[in-house]
């Protein structure tokens, strides 16, 4: 494997740590409806519409209650989930019983090879301790010739390399300190090291862009710092985090931005 750099490792204490099972993009408000909304907000849309496409079928692997699976059929993309957390599940058929997300592992999701036109994963494959490669792997076995894979791993942005990590290296330091039991939560990459992983499963990158909220929102600084968090409403920025959101979105959005999108064909 190449090598460029070290792979920023978070980790959370075990109490408090989600269960793996129900770890994904955004997550989960209780309102299955507001957190469907949400996604016509997210920069990452855009190329969506633009690539995805319109005939054929589509996974959502690591699909949580659906909301990409609900936004993008609405649209009239032919798109299935499927989810370890069936809590997960659960929430979506209630929502709606005729959704098609199922359980399944995104390791082994038991499809024939060749089964979709494309495949989308976002916020799930940063999860495994043990790296990407066998879920790369088996994206690569379920999509046709010529499919495409959509996938959003958190990003090594210019905030967090320069403020952020400092924080949470501090933090997980002095838990490990008063004996606090920790628990791997995820990896954040760099664009530079996640694209060469990608390279080296075998895809090709057609594109790529930032996955965050369009303004007021913002799903990275709201997610690195409670201190920048609206005390009300989620995703959204108290008047400092505004301030930093507006000054840092004039410059660049990947200088903030919470991940990346990688639009990659599978040769």
């Amino acid at each position: 494997m190449t090598h460029m750099g070290k792979v920023f490792k978070r980790y959370a204490p075990a109490a408090l740590s989600e269960s793996r099972e129900a770890l994904g993009q955004v997550g989960g408000s209780g309102d299955l409806e507001a957190d469907i909304s949400l996604c016509a907000q997210q920069t990452l849309e855009p190329a969506f519409i633009r690539y995805l496409p319109r005939e054929g079928k589509i996974l959502e692997a690591g699909a949580g209650r659906g909301r990409w699976v609900f936004y993008l059929r609405r649209r009239g993309y032919d798109v299935v989930g499927m989810d370890l957390a069936r809590a997960e599940i659960a929430a979506a058929k209630a929502f709606d019983p005729d959704v098609p997300i199922e359980y399944g592992n995104v390791l082994q999701t038991g499809y024939p090879d060749r089964s979709f036109e494309a495949v989308i994963s976002l916020g799930v494959i940063e999860h495994f301790e043990e790296g990407p490669q066998a879920a790369l792997a088996e994206v690569r076995r379920i999509l046709k010739v010529g499919g495409l894979f959509l996938v959003t791993v958190p990003t090594q942005n210019f905030m967090r390399v320069a403020l952020f990590n400092r924080i949470k290296n501090a933090q997980t330091s002095l838990r490990r300190m008063r004996g606090v039991e920790l628990e791997f939560e995820e990896y954040r990459y760099s664009r530079r090291q996640f694209e060469a992983r990608l390279r080296e499963a075998g895809f090709l990158v057609v594109d790529r862009a930032p996955d965050d909220f369009r303004p007021p929102m913002n799903m990275g600084l709201y997610a690195d710092s409670r201190f920048l968090q609206h005390p009300e409403r989620r995703w959204e920025l108290n008047n400092a985090g505004k301030l930093m959101n507006a000054t840092l979105s004039a410059l660049s959005p990947w200088l903030h931005c919470s991940g990346t999108l990688w639009v990659c064909r599978s040769p």
